[in-house]
C-alpha cells in the first residue's frame, strides 16, 4: 500500500498538505497593514488580500491600486523584509 504523502499529482507533484496551505494562508494574511518599502511602491499600505498573490494597495497618493506579490524561493538575507520586494503592479491577462 502506497502512504499517502508519497502521492504524486498529475504534474509528478506531491501535493501541499492542509497544514501548508493554511501556513501560506496566514502570511498572506499577515501582509494586510504593512507599508511597502520597494522602490515604485515606497510608503504604499497593502489594504486587503483579494486571492493568491493579489493584494489591493493604496499608494502614497492615495489611489488604489491591484498589485501582485511574488514571495522570493530563496532564504531572505538577515534585514530583508518581505516588504522590500516581490510587488508588481497586477495586470489584467487580456
Amino acid at each position: 500500500m502506497k502512504r499517502r504523502d508519497k502521492i504524486k499529482n498529475r504534474r509528478g507533484q506531491i501535493p501541499a498538505t492542509a497544514e501548508t496551505r493554511a501556513e501560506w494562508a496566514r502570511q498572506r494574511q499577515a501582509l494586510v497593514g504593512s507599508i511597502i518599502s520597494q522602490p515604485d511602491f515606497v510608503g504604499a499600505l497593502v489594504m486587503e488580500h483579494i486571492r493568491g498573490s493579489q493584494y489591493l494597495v493604496r499608494m502614497p497618493d492615495g489611489a488604489e491600486v491591484f498589485a501582485s506579490h511574488k514571495k522570493p524561493r530563496y532564504t531572505m538575507s538577515a534585514g530583508v523584509s518581505i516588504t522590500d520586494q516581490g510587488w508588481r503592479l497586477w495586470e489584467d491577462p487580456r
